[in-house]
């Protein structure tokens, strides 16, 4: 299984769509090479270590926001062209105790953070590019199904 993942480039991803009172969506800003980009605040899920931990677990780490809850919104994948990278990111919409984020100076890959409105989000080199999903508006829950291993007999 690690061969598949690690040669291959499958990346699992945890997302967050937080909104401020102004109804922005709050977006990181990385750099890596020579380009910078923005992005839903997240990052990879541990192995071991479920979804929602992983948020919680990012968020934290990133911009020392504390959530309050988590509803599954989507799943979107991303395959590169050439196929060499697969991206399946899981988007939440969230709920935090504090609106303003505060920037971990220890992210080295994160160079910033604003709240932006659908509008400019348009406008942005967003990655994954899920702008047509948040330019519409319609952010109900979907089902997220959690369930219990079931261990094979012998």
């Amino acid at each position: 299984m690690d061969f598949f993942f690690k040669k291959k480039g499958m990346r699992v991803r945890v997302a967050a769509l937080i909104f401020n009172s102004q109804n922005e969506i709050l977006l990181i800003q990385q750099k890596k090479k020579d380009s910078y980009y923005w992005l839903l605040p997240g990052g990879g899920i541990e192995f071991g270590e479920s979804a929602e931990d992983a948020l919680r677990r990012e968020l934290a780490e990133e911009l020392s926001l504390e959530m309050k809850s988590a509803s599954f919104l989507l799943l979107n994948e991303s395959i590169e062209p050439g196929g060499k990278r697969h991206l399946i990111q899981l988007v939440f919409s969230v709920n935090v105790k504090k609106e303003v984020p505060e920037l971990n100076l220890n992210e080295k890959a994160i160079t910033g953070f604003g709240y932006f409105s659908p509008a400019a989000v348009r406008e942005m080199d967003l990655r994954p590019d899920i702008k047509s999903f948040l330019s519409e508006g319609n952010f109900q829950p979907s089902p997220f199904i959690k369930s219990v291993w079931v261990s094979e007999k012998k």
